[in-house]
């Protein structure tokens, strides 16, 4: 009895196959999605390219957005009903204006705030290499107090300045301020990692009908792209073997 010998064809077809079958197992064999691959941003993760400062006060930081909160204590005036005045102390964000009527020489607020509040936001963020849309994520509103060191700070701030519970302040006692203190604070919006159905969008990643959320992102949404490039593969790789068998078939004819 002879021993047929296998076709080349039927071996490519073989080991076409074999490929096929492996590569999902290769796949799950990638870090999952909120795990850093060397020094790169891990996949599904927001990640400002640049940092944010807030160079007046030599507070940086690597974050959506930056946020310098400042507080002036300051006397507020209020009148009744029967046209009593009610005179009280609070942290206000602007200038507290007392109207002329009511001023006196015992209640006087300073006339100007030497720093006013300010925003920083990151001007570019990516997602696993690509540019995103600030429209994903401009409804997050989880600010994070960013504790700042008073050693940190410029010399000329460093004099007038004192960390109580990771904000600055200027006065005396924390415990009971003055009129004219200020208290200044920092808050970031981190980045990190982000859950929801996004999209591809010439090249940008853009929200999809449901707002996104914050988290760990799933394994389906590390592994879409490569999902993708695995079907893409094996499609070439099936054309590859069609056009063998027709050039073939024509020289046998």
């Amino acid at each position: 009895m002879t021993r047929r010998s296998v076709l080349p064809g039927a071996s490519l077809l073989l080991g076409l196959m074999a490929v096929l079958v492996a590569m999902p197992a290769a796949v799950a064999q990638v870090p999952a999605a909120h795990e850093p691959v060397d020094s790169s941003p891990p996949r599904g993760e927001l990640w400002p390219l640049q940092p944010l400062s807030d160079d007046s006060f030599a507070v940086s930081t690597r974050a959506l957005a930056l946020r310098r909160d400042v507080r002036m204590y300051q006397w507020r005036a209020e009148t009744g009903v029967d046209g009593s005045v009610r005179w009280s102390r609070e942290w206000a964000d602007a200038l507290l204006e007392t109207p002329a009527a009511l001023k006196d020489d015992e209640h006087v607020n300073p006339g100007v705030m030497p720093f006013r509040g300010a925003t920083w936001r990151a001007s570019a963020v990516e997602l696993d290499g690509h540019p995103v849309e600030p429209a994903l994520y401009s409804h997050f509103e989880d600010w994070t107090p960013l504790a700042v060191a008073a050693d940190t700070l410029p010399p000329n701030l460093a004099a007038s300045f004192r960390e109580v519970d990771g904000c600055l302040y200027s006065g005396e006692d924390a415990s009971v301020p003055a009129i004219g203190d200020l208290r200044i604070c920092w808050e970031t919006l981190p980045a990190g990692p982000i859950e929801g159905a996004i999209r591809l969008d010439g090249g940008r990643w853009v929200a999809g009908v449901e707002p996104v959320g914050r988290g760990s992102q799933g394994e389906d949404f590390a592994f879409e792209e490569l999902g993708r490039g695995y079907w893409l593969l094996a499609g070439l790789l099936l054309g590859v073997l069609l056009m063998y068998f027709m050039f073939r078939g024509r020289g046998r004819s």
